[in-house]
C-alpha cells in the first residue's frame, strides 16, 4: 500500500513538472540583467528629422515656414525630468544663442539657449501645465515653442542632424562623464549617480551644487 503511494506521488510529480515545462514554452520567461536595466533606461533618443544645438536644444522644420522648438533627451536626463518649464513670451524676437528657456526639477534649474533666431509664433501651454510631457517625449508631446525663423540658413549652418548628431551626443557624453569626474565638479557631490557605460544617470544633476550646476550650464548650455 505504502509502495503504491509513492509510486502515484511520484506521477503527480512528472505530471505537474510536464505541465510547468509546457507553460514555460509558451509563455517565456526572460530574465532581464540589471546593466540591461541601466542601459534602457539612460538610453538617449535621437531623432534624424531633428537639428540639434550644441547647447542641447533642437529645432524641426513645420510647414515650411516654421520652426518647432524644444530641449533634447541629455539635459532632461540629466536634471531627473521636468516639473516646471519657463518660455518667452509670444511675439518675442529671440536671437540664436541667447538664453531663452528654463527648465526646473525638485527646485534645480537650468537655462538653454534658442537653437535659432526669430519670433516665437506660440508656445505648447500644454508642456507649461504639464512638464512631465518633457521627460516622456521632448521631440513630440514634449516641444516647447512654435518660431518664425529669421536668418534659416545661416541658423541651421551650426545645427547638427542625422549622423552629425549622434556624433556629436555621444561625445557630449563623454565630456559630461569626464566634467562629473573632475576634481572641479566635486564628484563626492554626484554620489552613487557616478556614470557608467557612457551615459548620464537620471537626476544626477540634482546631485551638484549652485556653483557646479551653473559651471555644467556654461560648459554644456551656452
Amino acid at each position: 500500500m505504502v509502495a503504491l503511494f509513492v509510486i502515484l506521488f511520484v506521477v503527480l510529480l512528472l505530471g505537474i513538472d510536464l505541465i510547468i515545462q509546457a507553460r514555460s514554452k509558451q509563455y517565456p520567461i526572460m530574465a532581464v540583467a540589471p546593466k540591461a536595466v541601466a542601459s534602457a533606461r539612460d538610453s538617449l533618443r535621437i531623432p534624424k528629422s531633428v537639428f540639434f544645438h550644441p547647447g542641447h536644444t533642437w529645432a524641426r522644420l513645420q510647414d515650411g515656414d516654421a520652426l518647432e522648438i524644444g530641449v533634447d533627451d541629455f539635459v532632461q536626463k540629466a536634471l531627473g525630468g521636468v516639473d516646471n518649464v519657463q518660455l518667452p513670451s509670444i511675439g518675442q524676437f529671440v536671437r540664436q544663442g541667447d538664453p531663452v528657456i528654463t527648465l526646473g526639477n525638485k527646485g534645480k534649474r537650468v537655462t538653454l539657449v534658442a537653437p535659432a533666431s526669430g519670433y516665437v509664433r506660440s508656445i505648447n501651454r500644454d508642456a507649461i501645465e504639464n512638464p512631465g510631457m518633457v521627460s516622456e517625449n521632448p521631440y513630440r508631446d514634449g516641444w516647447l515653442m512654435m518660431m518664425d525663423p529669421e536668418e534659416l540658413s545661416s541658423s541651421l549652418s551650426v545645427l547638427r542632424v542625422a549622423e552629425g548628431a549622434v556624433s556629436w551626443i555621444k561625445e557630449e557624453v563623454k565630456r559630461f562623464r569626464d566634467f562629473l569626474n573632475s576634481s572641479a565638479a566635486q564628484p563626492a557631490l554626484v554620489g552613487d549617480a557616478m556614470l557608467d557605460g557612457g551615459v548620464p544617470m537620471d537626476g544626477v544633476l540634482g546631485n551638484l551644487d549652485e556653483q557646479h550646476l551653473q559651471q555644467f550650464e556654461q560648459e554644456f548650455l551656452r
